[in-house]
């Protein structure tokens, strides 16, 4: 568990906490969070269950990233975080082909802050929730087969449909990431997540802890949760709190 405050700065300042475990099942952790609050970039990437080296994965992301600066405009930030990904992405499909030994994979979602906005990127099923007014907004859209399925109006999607990724960093020769720019607000609350949170806590419960606490509760308040269950998945979390004009 980390918490972090921010320096004053021009536009929104944040406060941030996180946390990652392996869970009550899983013999390790595949999950791989970072929490770089100086460059204001938060990252969370679950390595692909059932592959190859997923924890392998999910560190090269985080690694990779690790090396972000605030340098330039939006779009060239932007442009830094692409091409970090999508070096990874080629080091990780490139290696599967020559070692023979599968694929190994990483989900990625990242939240970017901006002085008066914030950026979400992402490929796979790991999320960025938005607290706002005491309501909980999905930011990303997941990439797998049960939410294509949903989306394309299946009876009973939800459960019956299988969970297996469409996107991911090292699951193909090319990486296409989804992006989405949203405005903050003062006391925006960000949830940044793993699948092995929401599948063990409903968007109910995640709104209220994210609500009732400061980010350094919020994260110990989920995790207590999740803990709490089944917990059969590594879970990972990271709550950003914004305040501003």
């Amino acid at each position: 568990m980390s918490a972090v405050d921010t320096s004053s700065r021009k536009g929104f300042t944040w406060r941030c906490a996180s946390a990652t475990t392996k869970g009550n099942v899983r013999s390790h952790n595949e999950d791989s969070i970072l929490d770089l609050s100086a460059c204001g970039l938060w990252v969370v990437a679950d390595g692909m269950g059932g592959h190859n080296a997923g924890d392998v994965a999910s560190r090269m992301i985080v690694e990779s990233l690790a090396g972000f600066q605030r340098r330039g405009p939006p779009s060239a930030l932007l442009d830094d975080l692409e091409d970090r990904l999508t070096e990874v992405n080629r080091r990780l499909y490139n290696e599967s082909l020559v070692s023979g030994a599968g694929m190994s994979g990483s989900t990625i979602v990242a939240l970017l802050a901006l002085e008066r906005h914030c950026i979400s990127v992402w490929a796979g099923d790991s999320r960025v929730y938005r607290g706002r007014g005491g309501k909980l907004e999905q930011i990303t859209h997941d990439h797998s087969e049960q939410q294509e399925a949903i989306d394309g109006g299946v009876p009973d999607a939800h459960t019956n449909a299988s969970n297996v990724i469409t996107r991911a960093v090292g699951g193909a020769q090319d990486l296409y990431l989804d992006i989405e720019l949203r405005e903050l607000r003062n006391n925006d609350r960000y949830l940044l997540c793993s699948d092995g949170l929401y599948r063990e806590i409903s968007e109910n419960d995640m709104s209220h802890h994210l609500t009732a606490n400061d980010p350094e509760g919020a994260c110990k308040a989920l995790m207590k949760q999740a803990l709490g269950g089944v917990c059969s998945d590594n879970v990972s979390v990271i709550v950003v709190e914004f305040s501003g004009a």
